[in-house]
């Protein structure tokens, strides 16, 4: 598993919400819950996003959402 990691600049926080500016450019915009930020960001701040894919989470969910529709489907 690979951590793809980019760099973002915390354009603002608005209330519970942090306005993230991310790309090379900081093109894009993305929202998070503030309370995700480390406690030292504050606006205009450059933070760094980790990301990374998790095949076994992914397969475990897969099989609790087949393990619910068999059983919606038994009540039908």
């Amino acid at each position: 598993m690979t951590l793809k990691e980019l760099r973002a600049f915390v354009d603002r926080i608005e209330g519970d919400k942090a306005v993230l500016l991310v790309g090379e450019r900081e093109e894009d915009t993305v929202v998070v819950p503030a309370r995700y930020l480390p406690d030292e960001a504050v606006a205009g701040s450059v933070i760094t996003i980790g990301i990374r894919y998790e095949p076994d989470l992914t397969a475990n969910a897969k099989d609790e959402v087949e393990k619910l529709i068999r059983k919606l489907r038994k009540q039908e």
